[in-house]
């Protein structure tokens, strides 16, 4: 019997191809899929028990200043920061946490200024843990602490009767769920799960904390 290998290896080819296509929109998928989940109205009763973890990707910032290819973490002059928008649209989220008796209890955020500034102006404190710095640009091995460790957070249950903060970067929640926050100062609830697992809940754009407290 002959072999025709060129059509043999076209096969292969056109087989590689297709799962790496596969692989390609999976992420898409799971992002679009983010699109449907609940809105703050149908978690807030949730949420005013607690026993929820919020990843917020940090505010608005000022396109214009610093890249992150320059950044040193000790200096936030060589960082993209906050823009004045952005400081304000973290104050106002804290407040309407208050108004929306949401309680917070363990803020953990990113090393770079414009997360902690994001959690300090919207919650008051926070801790660091570097395993939120940025993944972009990361190599592999740091993308895979990074991606275990954050999956780590969101599966894990805050102290009793309050909710988990997490503030940092697209890029991060990207890798660990497939999520993409886009829009800055977006927020995802997730519900930490038994045996290390979790499920994302609900999506809240920056402003919609401030519209439903308004509401209520």
């Amino acid at each position: 019997m002959k072999i025709d290998k060129l059509g043999w290896l076209r096969q292969i080819a056109t087989f590689i191809g297709l799962v790496a296509a596969m692989n390609l929109v999976v992420p898409a998928a799971t992002a679009n899929a983010a699109d449907k989940l609940g809105d703050l109205s149908s978690v807030l009763g949730e949420l005013r028990t607690g026993g929820f973890v919020i990843y917020f990707r940090h505010g608005m910032t000022d396109q214009t200043g610093s890249s992150d290819e320059a950044s040193d973490m000790m200096k936030c002059e060589t960082q993209r920061n906050l823009s004045a928008e952005g400081r304000e649209q973290a104050t106002q989220i804290g407040k309407a946490f208050q108004a929306l008796r949401i309680p917070v209890g363990a803020v953990t955020t990113s090393p770079f200024c414009r997360a902690k500034d994001t959690a300090k102006l919207a919650f008051g404190q926070f801790d660091v843990n570097n395993d939120l710095y940025f993944a972009i640009g990361a190599n592999a091995s740091e993308t895979k602490r990074f991606t275990e460790s954050l999956r780590r957070m969101l599966s894990t249950a805050p102290a009793k009767a309050t909710n988990a903060v997490i503030v940092s970067h697209t890029a991060n929640l990207r890798e660990a769920t497939g999520i993409w926050p886009k829009q800055e100062g977006m927020a995802y609830v997730f519900r930490p799960l038994p045996g290390g697992k979790f499920e994302a809940i609900a999506m809240v754009p920056p402003e919609a904390w401030g519209e439903v407290a308004k509401l209520k």
